[in-house]
C-alpha cells in the first residue's frame, strides 16, 4: 500500500486497492477494468483516484494540479458518463468513444469512466464491447457496477474485476469515532444506520438536517395509526420537504465550489468546458440526492418494523438498529401482530421499488402511508373487541 494521500483516503478496501496499484506499479495497468460491489463502499472514488494516478507523477498526490482537475472532474483527458434517466445511452458511449482517437490534451493516460455501468442498453453495451475487443494504447477504461449480473459476459471477460466489499462494523466505528468525532454511540448508531456502506455513515453522522428527518420519520410511524387520511397527506408533503431540505442545503455546497476551485487550481477563470462539466456533475449530484433522500427515509420505516419483529420473535435487543428507541420499540411489540408487521415491510418494498421509475415522491408517500394505516387499523379495530 502506498502512503499516497489519495489512496489513503480510501477506507476499508485494503486488497482492492493493492490489486489496483500493483497493476499501475507494474506498467501494465490494463485497459479495462470493473468496480463491482454494494453502493457507497468506494467504487467511484477509487476509480477517480486511479484515474489521477494514471496521470500523476507520483501516482496519485492529491496536491497537484493533475490530481485536482481529476478529483473536480474537470480533467480533459478523464471521460465519465452516468446514466441520463434511467439509462446510459447508446449516443453517449458514441459520443465518448468519439474523443479516443484525438491526441491527450495534457494527460498521459486517456481514462474512461462509466458509472451504473449495468444501465448501459443493449445498443450502447455492444459499441463499447467493439472497442474493448480492439483496445486503444495509452487509455484506459474503468466501468463502475453495483450489480455486474447485468452485464453482458463477453463486457466482462474483458475487464479485470475488483471486488469491494461494505466494511466491517468495528472499522466503521472506529473510523466514525476519530474522522467525525463523534462519541460511541453516535458511531455505532450511523454504522448500524447504513448497513455497512460507509459513504450513507458519512452522510447520516455529517448531516443535521439528516439526523432531524430520522427522528420526524420515526416519530409519525410510532403514531400513525391515530393520524386521519387528512393528516397523513401533510404527513407525506413533510416527507418531501424534508428531502428538499438535503437538496437546498447541497444547493449552496454548489454556489461555493465555482470560487473555491479558482482558489484551489490557481484559475483566473474556469474554462467553458470545465465549468459546463461540472454543471452537469452537480445536476447528476442533485437527482442523486433526491433519489437517496426517498430512499432514506424508507429504509428509516424498514428499520423500525424490522426492530419490532427482531424484538418480538427474537428477543435480540442487541441486534436493534435504532438502539436509541428501544423503549418505544418495546411499547409497540404488544401492539403489533408479526403479521401486521410483515404486511407493512411489505408495502414499503413495494414503495421502494417505485424507485427504478420517476415517480411522483408526494404521491408514493401517500399511497404507502395510506395502506400501513389501514393495516394497523384493522389491528387496532380487532384489539378494541
Amino acid at each position: 500500500m502506498t502512503d499516497s494521500t489519495l489512496w489513503s483516503d480510501i477506507i476499508g478496501q485494503k486488497d482492492a486497492i493493492d490489486k489496483i496499484i500493483s497493476a499501475i506499479h507494474s506498467g501494465e495497468p490494463g485497459h479495462a477494468w470493473l468496480f463491482t460491489g454494494p453502493r457507497g463502499v468506494g467504487k467511484w472514488t477509487t476509480a477517480k483516484t486511479m484515474a489521477a494516478a494514471l496521470n500523476c507523477e507520483e501516482g496519485g498526490c492529491g496536491r497537484c494540479l493533475s490530481c485536482g482537475k481529476v478529483l473536480h472532474e474537470i480533467h480533459p483527458d478523464v471521460f465519465l458518463i452516468e446514466p441520463e434517466g434511467n439509462f446510459i445511452l447508446v449516443d453517449q458511449i458514441r459520443q465518448l468513444l468519439q474523443s479516443i482517437p484525438l491526441k491527450n490534451f495534457e494527460g498521459r493516460t486517456k481514462v474512461i469512466m462509466i458509472g451504473e455501468a449495468d444501465r448501459m442498453t443493449a445498443e450502447a453495451a455492444n459499441i463499447l464491447l467493439k472497442t474493448l475487443e480492439e483496445p486503444p494504447q495509452d487509455v484506459a477504461f474503468i466501468l463502475v457496477s453495483s450489480n455486474p449480473e447485468a452485464i453482458l459476459p463477453t463486457i466482462m471477460s474483458r475487464c479485470r474485476m475488483v471486488q469491494f466489499k461494505p466494511l466491517p462494523a468495528n472499522e466503521m466505528i472506529s473510523f466514525l469515532a476519530n474522522k467525525y468525532s463523534l462519541s460511541y454511540d453516535e458511531a455505532i448508531l450511523a454504522t448500524k444506520l447504513s448497513g455497512g456502506i460507509l459513504g450513507i455513515a458519512i452522510s447520516f453522522a455529517t448531516s443535521p438536517i439528516k439526523k432531524e428527518r430520522r427522528k420526524m420519520v420515526l416519530k409519525v410511524i410510532q403514531d400513525i395509526d391515530r393520524f386521519d387520511l387528512a393528516k397523513l397527506t401533510f404527513i407525506a408533503e413533510d416527507f418531501v420537504s424534508e428531502i428538499k431540505k438535503s437538496l437546498n442545503e447541497l444547493k449552496e455546497k454548489h454556489k461555493k465550489e465555482f470560487a473555491e476551485l479558482k482558489v484551489q487550481l490557481n484559475l483566473g477563470d474556469i474554462p467553458v468546458q470545465a465549468k459546463r462539466r461540472i454543471e452537469q456533475r452537480q445536476k447528476r449530484e442533485l437527482s442523486r440526492e433526491e433519489h437517496q433522500g426517498f430512499e432514506e427515509i424508507l429504509n428509516t420505516l424498514v428499520s423500525w418494523y424490522r426492530d419490532v419483529i427482531l424484538l418480538k420473535e427474537a428477543g435480540r435487543q442487541d441486534l436493534l438498529t435504532n438502539q436509541d428507541c428501544i423503549l418505544a420499540i418495546r411499547e409497540h411489540i404488544d401492539l403489533l401482530t408479526s403479521e401486521n408487521v410483515y404486511e407493512c415491510l411489505q408495502i414499503i418494498e413495494e414503495t421502494k421499488q417505485q424507485l427504478r421509475f420517476n415517480v411522483n415522491m408526494q404521491l408514493a408517500f401517500e399511497t404507502m402511508l395510506f395502506k400501513i394505516h389501514d393495516v394497523l387499523s384493522v389491528q387496532n379495530s380487532y384489539h378494541s373487541y
